[in-house]
């Protein structure tokens, strides 16, 4: 069927490659977005949400700190300058 004799259920891939036939593009109007062939690879997380979600909380906590420290900094700099904020 292929040039290198590979087989239909080797190359389809679900979220990356999908060999259509005729009827099948037939069928989607002959719209040929690979949407609506292709799909979506769906992958599993491991992490539960909950764990997630602490972890990006403490993480949104530091970069905050860290934001305020910076805003400040700059500030200072500007005032070292002689100018407003």
């Amino acid at each position: 069927m292929f040039e290198n004799g590979e087989s239909e259920e080797k190359i389809n891939e679900i979220g990356f490659a999908k060999v259509a036939d005729l009827k099948e593009i037939e069928k989607n109007g002959f719209v040929l977005t690979p949407g609506r062939y292709v799909g979506i690879k769906i992958e599993e997380d491991e992490i539960p949400f909950e764990e997630k979600m602490k972890s990006y909380s403490q993480e949104l906590s530091k970069l905050l700190k860290e934001e305020e420290e910076l805003t400040q900094k700059v500030k200072e700099v500007f005032k070292a300058l002689n100018f407003k904020i």
